[in-house]
């Protein structure tokens, strides 16, 4: 008896094994999965029909559609977070127009973040009223900058490029009545030849390097010029940059709430690493530039050289960039300074000793009071870096390529502490 009570509640502990149709599954028949099939097979001549209709947003929704009920499935995860980082890259992309003044705003508030930390502290000022007073006055700067600095910019940019032609045919002349004929005509090159050559391929080439070189160096003004000619910009910038630095702080936080709890701890260190280096060298760097751009405009008026203004906002703009933004001032200057006076010999030697003792000025003393180090990066790295991002993104890439860099190696630097602690929590799990 026993035994027989002990066999029945045995079988009743035993799980039920039921078919589809009693667990609540419809099985899927082979009527259904020919349904299913002629259904996308339709899909994709309906997609083809609509082929103008057809974008981003379209395929990004159809793929969520259809992915979104397997999104437990590895491989279909995998395709939803692929599909939609390659969505967001083609969307910010394609409103990087609306986007600029946000951008900027977001640039000069973090700029200006640090200030307006030390008014609120040191002052005892609300940080709204600390934000309008330095967006006060930096639209007046701005303001008094380009009444007065414009103009001047304008016309003496225009004068470089204007001096350019009468300088290639000047140097065709210098060459044609020079010692380098005589030389050329033991080659057997004869006078005619040479300056057919020089006259319709090397002066025209020449001249177009310079102006293509000079146009693209200051294609920055021209964009200025635009940024002012904007309505919508100049009214929204100051008002966003204001909001920035006013709820920075909260702006902050709202980024970190975004972060997943378990990453949240590494992420904050990662930013302060990030944000210890851009700061450093962003808001370092941009005060040296302001003094380089107007130490260069003094000196270079000072001793006389043409264009002072524009090869110091030139200069200026140059510092962003190590070993060649020095390289490109110093060659333009000299090249400038052939033009300023009879004598070449002197406005040249004098351009070049007073640009190379503000380069030692600037990088030996005032880049270690002010920025306090370097940021940390090999030579090599640098050159490469600046190479890599020019290439991408122009002259932007320039300036964005140091900073950049940076970041990318703090990143690879956190991922080999994170790999190493890891791998040391795997051999001794105490730790």
């Amino acid at each position: 008896m026993a035994r027989q009570k002990k066999q029945i509640e045995t079988e009743k502990e035993r799980p039920v094994i039921t078919n589809g149709d009693e667990a609540g599954l419809k099985p899927v028949s082979t009527i259904d999965t020919i349904v299913i099939s002629a259904g996308l097979v339709l899909l994709f001549f309906l997609l083809y029909s609509l082929e103008r209709l057809i974008s981003p947003f379209l395929i990004m929704g159809t793929i969520i559609f259809l992915l979104y009920p397997l999104r437990d499935n590895a491989v279909a995860k995998n395709i939803m977070v692929l599909s939609i980082t390659l969505f967001l890259l083609w969307f910010l992309v394609t409103i990087e127009s609306i986007l600029s003044p946000f951008i900027l705003s977001l640039f000069l508030a973090y700029l200006f973040h640090p200030i307006v930390t030390k008014m609120e502290t040191a002052l005892k000022m609300p940080r709204w009223t600390s934000a309008v007073f330095i967006i006060c006055i930096s639209i007046a700067l701005v303001i008094v900058l380009l009444v007065l600095g414009l103009p001047h910019i304008i016309a003496q940019f225009e004068g470089i490029l204007l001096a350019i032609g009468t300088i290639s045919t000047q140097f065709v002349e210098w060459v044609l009545d020079g010692r380098f004929i005589r030389v050329m005509q033991k080659y057997g090159i004869s006078m005619e030849q040479l300056r057919g050559m020089l006259t319709n391929t090397i002066a025209p080439r020449v001249e177009d390097i310079l102006k293509g070189i000079l146009k693209g160096t200051f294609g920055i003004v021209n964009g200025l010029q635009v940024l002012v000619s904007g309505i919508v910009n100049i009214v929204i910038i100051p008002f966003l940059t204001f909001f920035l630095l006013k709820d920075f702080p909260l702006v902050r936080y709202r980024m970190k709430m975004m972060v997943p709890r378990k990453r949240r701890i590494q992420s904050v260190l990662f930013y302060h690493r990030v944000d210890e280096i851009l700061g450093r060298y962003i808001r370092g760097t941009t005060i040296i530039a302001i003094f380089d751009a107007f130490a260069v405009s003094t000196g270079l008026w000072v001793i006389g050289i043409q264009y002072p203004l524009v090869l110091g906002i030139l200069s200026g703009m140059l510092f962003f960039i190590p070993y060649f933004g020095f390289i490109t001032i110093l060659c333009v200057s000299a090249f400038v300074a052939s033009l300023s006076m009879g004598a070449l010999a002197l406005p040249v030697i004098s351009t070049v000793s007073f640009l190379g003792v503000l380069h030692i000025v600037e990088n030996y003393i005032l880049t270690p009071k002010i920025i306090g180090g370097k940021i940390g990066l090999h030579p090599v790295v640098l050159i490469l870096s600046l190479f890599i991002f020019g290439y991408f993104l122009g002259f932007i890439g320039l300036l964005i390529a140091i900073p950049a860099a940076a970041i990318i190696i703090v990143s690879i630097k956190e991922w080999e502490m994170n790999r190493k602690k890891e791998l040391r929590q795997e051999d001794d799990p105490s730790l």
